[in-house]
């Protein structure tokens, strides 16, 4: 019986990790003054930082595809190959688009009107245009960083937490 309490702690940590923010944020509903700003600022953040972490998965990804082709197809051309690339990356940003559909809602719940057309305005000048171009260098960079160490914490963070209600007899 034991074992099944501390998984069940363990079931209600985890999923105390990520459920309640996003159920709360769910909750709330955009004003249309809101999407539509959360819309035009998505769609600068898409079309500078998506598009270019886009470019950049077709970039490490292509020379593998041009191989499995060329390994089908030994005299394909080079123009048909560029082609099939540039169509390759069209479709990918299309599905990575439809992917991402839902976070300007999310930015509508957590942001005004006024806020998300001041950062849209910030992304206008000179550092925002910056900002932009290195996000799509930073953030791949800061995931390969932060991720490998997300389970273990996870799991520290829940054992620290088992120790504590057994240090306090609330678990046997």
């Amino acid at each position: 019986m034991r074992p099944l309490r501390i998984l069940a702690v363990a079931v209600a940590l985890a999923a105390a990790n990520c459920l309640p923010g996003a159920l709360r944020a769910q909750e709330q509903q955009p004003s249309p003054e809101s999407m539509a700003a959360a819309q035009a600022l998505f769609a600068l953040l898409f079309t500078h930082g998506f598009a270019t972490l886009n470019a950049q998965a077709v970039e490490a990804a292509w020379p593998g595809i041009e191989s499995a082709l060329r390994t089908q197809r030994p005299n394909i051309d080079s123009a048909t190959l560029a082609d099939l690339r540039r169509e390759f990356e069209r479709i990918r940003l299309a599905r990575l688009s439809e992917v991402v559909k839902d976070i300007p809602a999310i930015y509508a719940r957590h942001l005004n009107a006024e806020d998300m057309r001041v950062l849209a305005a910030f992304y206008g000048t000179a550092t925002g245009t910056k900002m932009l171009q290195a996000m799509p260098k930073v953030l791949p960079e800061a995931f390969a960083s932060v991720l490998p160490r997300m389970q273990p914490m996870m799991a520290e963070t829940q054992d620290s937490f088992l120790k504590l209600l057994h240090e306090r007899g609330l678990l046997n």
